[in-house]
């Protein structure tokens, strides 16, 4: 793990997820981090004439660089001594911005809350925080508003057993932030009610299992509960586990995760992460 990225907007929980970040560094012997603030479009509505437009951006300018210095400072108390922390400001658009600086700076892995400012709290997720975990080439990690960092030595990956699984799982990352993590693996057959009653999808599932993760050790658990997102809670509230990971799709299972009751639940009354892995797709 070379470079973190962790956008923030100065909420609560993007400063608490910075925070979570510089703690988990340590683990993945990152050598940098970097904190990325935009203001894209905050100056743009304004139509007041250009000096009020340009003096407005000035001042603003400002303050954000205050900000991110005082927030640099902060984390330099509690990161490792090799750690870099680094800060970029940008007035584009956050998406579009931190997709460029992926291969720009060699980002491993980007670090987000899940809530803003101007976010609902009970819509859960915003549609940032979604959008970049579906479209990032690189892991995004979700970090509760209430989380606080603690070793991760126990994972728990949510699959759902179905036919092409090994094409479209990025197993190989996985492995590879794993063994970053010096972390066990459990697998987690998220199956409801269409999947139960095909015990053929289910083999095949476990054979596809073994294929990708038996160099790890990984161990299988199926989980035959119809509500795949609280089977999931239960099982991570109750064995250990620090950290959570999902495959998105553009439209698929993380969409399903991220609406309803059950997921404020999970976003707001556990203390696990969520790890996204972007799924291999033609």
């Amino acid at each position: 793990m070379h470079t973190i990225l962790v956008p923030v907007d100065f909420s609560t929980t993007s400063l608490n997820a910075a925070r979570y970040a510089v703690r988990m560094s340590r683990q993945l012997k990152a050598q940098k981090l970097i904190l990325f603030h935009t203001y894209g479009g905050s100056y743009q509505i304004l139509d007041q004439g250009a000096e009020v437009v340009y003096e407005t951006t000035r001042v603003l300018l400002e303050n954000m660089k205050e900000d991110l210095n005082a927030l640099q400072h902060e984390l330099n108390q509690i990161a490792p001594a090799d750690l870099e922390i680094d800060k970029i400001i940008s007035d584009g658009f956050l998406i579009e911005e931190v997709l460029a600086l992926i291969p720009k700076e060699n980002i491993g892995l980007i670090v987000m809350g899940i809530t803003g400012k101007n976010t609902i709290e009970q819509k859960l997720i915003g549609s940032n925080t979604y959008r970049l975990a579906s479209e990032s080439p690189v892991p995004v990690l979700i970090v509760p508003s209430k989380a606080d960092f603690t070793s991760v030595s126990n994972v728990a990956l949510s699959l759902r057993f179905k036919a092409g699984m090994i094409e479209q799982t990025p197993y190989q990352e996985i492995k590879h932030m794993l063994r970053e993590l010096g972390a066990q693996l459990t697998i987690l057959n998220v199956a409801d009610d269409d999947y139960r009653t095909q015990p053929v999808d289910i083999q095949s599932g476990v054979t596809a299992s073994h294929r990708m993760f038996d160099d790890i050790e990984a161990h299988i658990v199926y989980l035959g509960n119809e509500n795949v997102v609280s089977s999931i809670i239960h099982y991570v509230s109750d064995n250990n586990i620090q950290l959570l990971i999902a495959v998105t799709h553009k439209h698929g299972f993380l969409q399903s995760l991220f609406k309803g009751s059950v997921t404020k639940q999970l976003a707001f009354h556990t203390d696990v992460p969520l790890m996204v892995f972007r799924a291999h797709e033609d």
